[in-house]
């Protein structure tokens, strides 16, 4: 398969035959934005904003990186995808040379065992070689997956290896003379030892996750084992001494340390680090410079979580989160023993997944009204540039106005959210408002799990609060493990109340200021936001309608949930028995909520889960309530398939606009 080059206007990904067509901005002919513009937005790298997330791969000459690309087609239920090489400068433009394999949902272990899909995406391994003239990645496929390289002196691709596992991770032996990963073979023999186990059927344990399936899940006890291959032939070769630091989890680092850099060429070293005495602090930041351990003091030293020496070894760059709920992403640079921390950048950006390259950081950016892209940082000044921009149409699109709120509930405990309101909105009009849950930061899309389009339904005349759910309470405790840290959040369910009395200030600024109809406001939420909206429904009368993406807690959700996860939260505060503290569900579970206000509620679930929602819906149908539940097929936790996603996002904004209208 030969490399395709990117032509002007025009991406193509070639063995997928599908085109990934980047149209050239037109400013004067500016449209309302769709949902299907959201939908089919060209995405790359995992969902997460996380500092230290990876969603692209810098060659080491710093010259080109390397990443993932994606783009969703309802039409055909399918993701275009493309591996793809983009210079950092100059007028080259980028270059697809392979498709990309499939886009299917991960799935991890928790509670012992390999869990239901949780239905984000699983995320492509890109590593570049130590000359930067090789290119390795993986390939997912619903029965397999595969290792491939680019040469990029030959502009030649070559499958290596073909697993019928999925590979975990991926890197380069030091010397450039093999290509190693680490995958579970034993997961195989596994899965045929349940089927054999069926045969005389199963004993219920451990191992069931009921809501999801009716056969157990394998253990994850089965090891992470590291491999090594050629990367000419792909033949097996023998593991490398010194590569036990190369593969995850294994990087070398201190105890306790949550980032770690070395500079090039001398012993100079940097790490954020953890005190391990409380659960969840914020990481303190220490240099070794010269053989002198220095650490540094300052309130801006704390959460630092990206870490950067110079080429020798002076300066230390870092990145941290700060400001109300982490909502700010700040840079700094400092000499370690010479000068205090010096502000480059401070901004309200998500900014994630840095590499250093030369005077420079080359990261992921995403803000709130524009999709992620590539940028690059200097880091003399923090002034910005742009490297890769996968949606430049998205520019030439009508958006509403974004406004950055901050505010305290009756706990003390302050968020923020963002206001985005129509770009068409006269003066003094009242609007019905829809919240849309628990992560503001980056780009809004559609909230936590991406079900409710926020410019989308802007355009439609609603008032839109994407809403950052407050820190939970107990990261205001000094607890010291995560049972401590669940039990403060669940005893008398005081989280949920926190973030029900952030609800109620908003609401009653947004109303004082003329903004909002506190008769039209409807609550959305999937996961934890979906367990927040319930509980508001359930004590509360601030909302007149509401859309759940999964559903619902109830008494019997530790029963669905198997064994694993019953023990996880009877150790947090759960009642190990539906019989032994009735008023915890009494007060927290909506369909024992029998005084609660009846709303328009419609339940968007998803075939493994739905049926832990049947009892509330039995319950508040037979109630009158006025419920609807629609559930998809073949989805897990988060839902991943185009089709699904172009459904929910249409239905969401004609349910919203038929329940919400005046």
């Amino acid at each position: 398969m030969g490399a395709t080059a990117l032509i002007p206007s025009t991406l193509w990904a070639q063995a997928h035959r599908c085109s990934l067509r980047i149209d050239p901005t037109d400013t004067n002919s500016r449209r309302s934005i769709s949902t299907d513009d959201l939908l089919r937005l060209r995405d790359f790298g995992s969902l997460s904003t996380s500092i230290s997330s990876e969603p692209f791969q810098v060659g080491p000459n710093g010259s080109l990186l390397a990443l993932h690309l994606r783009r969703a087609d309802a039409t055909t239920d399918s993701y275009c995808t493309a591996i793809i090489l983009v210079p950092l400068r100059g007028r080259q433009k980028p270059t697809i040379i392979d498709d990309g394999g499939e886009i299917l949902p991960f799935s991890g272990y928790r509670f012992g065992v390999a869990q239901p899909p949780l239905g984000i995406p699983k995320d492509a391994i890109l590593r570049w070689s130590p000359t930067g003239n090789a290119l390795a990645y993986t390939k997912i496929f619903a029965d397999h997956s595969e290792i491939w390289r680019y040469d990029l002196t030959r502009r030649s691709l070559q499958k290596l290896l073909t697993s019928p596992v999925d590979i975990d991770a991926l890197a380069w032996s030091e010397d450039g003379s093999a290509i190693l990963y680490s995958s579970r073979p034993g997961t195989v023999d596994a899965r045929e030892s349940i089927t054999n186990e069926g045969r005389s059927g199963y004993r219920y344990d451990g191992r069931f996750v009921p809501y999801a399936s009716d056969q157990p899940f394998v253990s994850s006890d089965i090891p992470l084992r590291n491999f090594a291959i050629d990367p000419n032939s792909g033949e097996p070769v023998a593991l490398p001494t010194r590569s036990e630091n190369l593969l995850p989890p294994s990087f070398g680092w201190p105890n306790a340390v949550t980032a770690f850099a070395k500079a090039a060429g001398n012993a100079n070293t940097a790490y954020a680090y953890t005190s391990g005495k409380l659960y969840r602090e914020n990481p303190q930041l220490k240099a070794n410079v010269a053989g002198r351990t220095i650490e540094c003091r300052q309130t801006s030293c704390s959460n630092a979580q990206g870490l950067w020496w110079s080429s020798d070894g002076s300066t230390l760059w870092y990145e941290r989160r700060t400001g109300v709920a982490d909502s700010v992403t700040e840079f700094y640079a400092w000499k370690p023993g010479r000068s205090a921390p010096k502000l480059l950048l401070s901004t309200q950006d998500a900014i994630f997944g840095c590499k250093r390259v030369r005077i420079e950081l080359v990261c992921a950016l995403e803000s709130s009204t524009s999709p992620r892209s590539i940028v690059a940082i200097a880091l003399n000044d923090g002034t910005r540039r742009s490297v890769f921009e996968p949606n430049p149409e998205f520019a030439s699109l009508t958006l509403g106005t974004v406004k950055r709120l901050e505010w305290a509930n009756s706990f003390g405990i302050s968020t923020f959210g963002d206001l985005v309101l129509p770009p068409d909105r006269k003066n003094n009009q009242r609007l019905p408002l829809v919240i849309v849950q628990y992560d503001s930061r980056g780009f809004l899309r559609g909230g936590t799990a991406d079900e409710y389009p926020i410019q989308a339904l802007a355009a439609r005349g609603f008032a839109v609060l994407s809403f950052n759910r407050p820190p939970r309470f107990g990261s205001t405790l000094p607890v010291t493990n995560e049972q401590e840290y669940m039990r403060a959040n669940n005893d008398g369910w005081v989280d949920r109340k926190s973030n029900v009395s952030s609800f109620e200030k908003i609401i009653q600024r947004l109303t004082a200021e003329g903004i909002i109809d506190p008769q039209r406001v409807a609550i959305t939420g999937q996961s934890d936001g979906a367990s927040t909206a319930t509980y508001a429904l359930a004590n509360s009368n601030l909302f007149s309608a509401a859309i759940l993406s999964t559903c619902c807690q109830a008494d019997t959700m530790l029963a669905f949930g198997g064994e694993g996860l019953a023990d996880f939260y009877v150790q947090g505060g759960y009642p190990a028995s539906r019989y032994s503290n009735r008023n915890f569900w009494h007060e927290g579970a909506l369909e024992s909520a029998t005084k609660a206000r009846p709303v328009p509620l419609l339940i968007q679930a998803s075939s493994v889960e739905f049926r832990l929602g049947l009892t509330t819906y039995s319950e508040l149908r037979h109630r009158g309530w006025p419920v609807e539940m629609f559930i998809y097929p073949d989805e897990g936790h988060v839902k991943i398939h185009p089709v699904h996603r172009d459904a929910i996002y249409r239905r969401n904004v004609e349910w919203l606009t038929e329940k919400l209208a005046q």
